[in-house]
């Protein structure tokens, strides 16, 4: 790996240095259109598993606790990352799939996927909070 010059820098005394760039990282994993089938269905189960698996060692997917806690931290004002707590009601509510649509790893851990959404939808910020994002998602028609 060769480093790339990208400029050079002058102190007080007149003495001139180099500016090394490093070279970018090399992607760990090829694009996924060059995967093998093996490869492919491998990566699907980790992703199902890492959805649907429980560090705590109880039945509750770690995907859904991690909702949970968003919306807590929400409810008790607490700060939060707004990007991330906007993509899991949209998540929740089907506006979009990400990697795992939220009713399948409802259907695959035994979990009601109303759960989650009448806990939104009788908070009033949490409610406030999902029309925001319905508006960003659907639009509006006024």
């Amino acid at each position: 790996m060769e480093s790339t010059t990208a400029g050079w820098q002058l102190d007080f005394f007149g003495e001139a240095a180099v500016i090394v760039l490093p070279p970018p990282k090399v992607e760990p994993l090829p694009d996924p259109s060059l995967w093998s089938e093996s490869v492919r269905e491998g990566m699907v189960d980790a992703l199902i598993s890492l959805a649907c698996d429980s560090r705590r060692g109880d039945n509750m997917p770690e995907s859904l606790i991690d909702c949970a806690e968003l919306l807590r931290a929400r409810i008790k004002n607490k700060p939060l990352e707004l990007e991330e707590y906007s993509m899991t009601l949209g998540w929740i509510f089907g506006y979009w799939d990400g990697a795992l649509p939220y009713s399948y790893v409802c259907a695959v851990c035994g979990v009601s996927p109303e759960v989650l959404q009448d806990v939104i939808l009788n908070n009033a910020r949490l409610r406030a909070d999902l029309d925001g994002v319905k508006r960003m998602c659907c639009g509006s028609l006024l």
